[in-house]
């Protein structure tokens, strides 16, 4: 019924009945209730009345089935779209911190959207950068990163993301990096702005050391070789200790 998307605004009823379905042990009917909501945001006064059930469309994207979660990334997408921009300006902190994990995901759709999602979050917040700023700044460096993705289409995403992301904390530099795809001195550019996240930079970038993808592996390499020349002396033992893993 959800699916046909033809059910009248009197009809709906309350989608607070349907958590239940969406908090279901079978990823099958997690996946039919998510196929629903999906058709069913397309709606914008639907749309609005799904925001009830963000909590529990937010914990499916951790799901362990990549249906579930590409089908909650659409919802989500469809969701934030309609919703009130003071309504989007709470909800979009929290979903922002949800889908920085994803944009390591190994299904390159999730990744995609995830990036994509993120990246139109950011671009209608513009003016909340305080509530944003933090998952922003997160964002930066697996971006950086995913532009080397050996899908194009997660590399294009990251790219236009990272554009967006660069503005939104007017980084001038690295936006004009971005747009031209200078790649290469990208990393550079993130450890000369924000010598004070050396660290948490090198924390971030260890994963990649065993990514699967060989181009992201030596990206890895290479920005921790940077990154050793831009710690202060009392930082390279805090390096050394997080490379060695201890």
């Amino acid at each position: 019924m959800l699916a046909q998307n033809n059910i009248p605004e009197e009809e709906f009823g309350n989608p607070l009945h349907l958590r239940s379905y969406l908090r279901h042990p079978s990823p099958a009917m997690r996946l039919t209730v998510l196929r629903g909501l999906s058709a069913v945001s397309e709606s914008p006064e639907k749309a609005r009345k799904i925001q009830v059930l963000l909590p529990d469309i937010l914990e499916a994207l951790q799901d362990t089935n990549t249906d579930v979660v590409l089908k909650a990334l659409l919802v989500l997408r469809n969701v934030m779209a309609h919703v009130e921009s003071r309504e989007a300006s709470c909800v979009a902190p929290q979903l922002a911190e949800k889908l920085l994990p994803l944009f390591d995901h190994e299904s390159s759709l999730v990744r995609e959207h995830s990036i994509s999602l993120f990246q139109a979050l950011t671009e209608d917040l513009l003016s909340q950068r305080k509530e944003m700023k933090r998952a922003v700044h997160s964002s930066l460096l697996p971006l950086y990163f995913r532009m080397r993705d050996q899908s194009e289409s997660v590399a294009k995403a990251s790219g236009e993301a990272l554009i967006i992301a660069a503005e939104f904390l007017r980084h001038k530099e690295l936006k004009h990096l971005a747009q031209t795809e200078q790649t290469w001195k990208i990393g550079e550019c993130l450890l000369q702005q924000d010598r004070g996240r050396v660290e948490e930079y090198v924390q971030q970038s260890q994963p990649y050391l065993q990514d699967t993808q060989t181009v992201l592996r030596l990206e890895a390499v290479r920005f921790i070789g940077l990154a050793a020349r831009y710690c202060k002396d009392q930082s390279e033992e805090k390096l050394n200790e997080i490379l060695s893993g201890e």
